[in-house]
């Protein structure tokens, strides 16, 4: 059982490039007394150096690398009007939703500094910062849908725990692996029938039609799930 830090993370207490190894468990002292044994996710970035030395389980947090848009005031210097990056109290108890990766936005727009006399050229520069800031956000929320899945890959989904909304924004992968579905291809059948569950054998499955395209077949288990969590009640 490690008790401090890997060698190979920084002892700068702020965000580093994670390493290229597999992430090990790290021990956490606990002011309440006892210890924890927590492995960061994939995605964390942190150094947890100061950490180890005692905190409250619900105060450890996990953040990945910021990405933000910067811009020029009128004095000359630069400011931050977007910070983004994945966060997660994995102990949180405050109802907030935390306790799964969340995406942290920190706008810093509103110290009412004058950011300046913007001439047309100054406004396309502007937009392509904005821009390529969009195309890294994007990339961040789809590391996001990543980081969600492998938090819910670490947990054991009960059907009956799962809400409409999980069935609609869950991957897919997960949804089958939580109500123990296999997926079987059919080639044809009557009626124009395209999919069906069933749960009633030893081997519960969804039957897809073979000749649906990828984003058909999720649609279709979707709407075979969500049926089965609206006849709950």
């Amino acid at each position: 059982m490690q008790t401090k830090v890997p060698a190979a993370l920084k002892n700068s207490g702020a965000p580093v490039t994670p390493p290229a190894a597999e992430p090990q468990p790290i021990t956490y002292a606990l002011r309440t007394g006892g210890v924890l044994v927590e492995t960061c996710p994939s995605w964390c970035v942190v150094d947890h150096a100061e950490d180890i030395e005692g905190l409250f389980a619900e105060d450890l947090v996990h953040e990945g690398a910021e990405i933000e848009l910067r811009t020029n005031t009128i004095e000359g210097s630069q400011v931050s009007i977007l910070a983004a990056r994945i966060t997660q109290f994995p102990y949180s108890n405050d109802g907030s939703g935390s306790e799964v990766p969340y995406m942290a936005l920190r706008p810093e727009a509103s110290m009412g500094e004058a950011l300046g006399y913007s001439t047309p050229d100054d406004v396309e520069a502007a937009i392509r910062r904005t821009e390529a800031h969009l195309r890294d956000l994007r990339g961040l929320n789809a590391r996001l849908v990543e980081a969600r899945a492998e938090y819910e890959d670490r947990q054991e989904l009960r059907p009956e725990s799962l809400t409409v909304e999980d069935v609609r924004s869950l991957p897919v992968p997960v949804l089958l692996k939580a109500f123990g579905l296999k997926v079987v291809e059919f080639g044809e059948m009557p009626h124009g029938v395209q999919v069906w569950l069933d749960r009633s054998g030893s081997e519960p499955a969804v039957y897809l039609l073979r000749s649906l395209p990828q984003s058909a077949r999720e649609s279709l288990v979707r709407d075979c799930l969500t049926a089965v969590v609206e006849a709950r009640g």
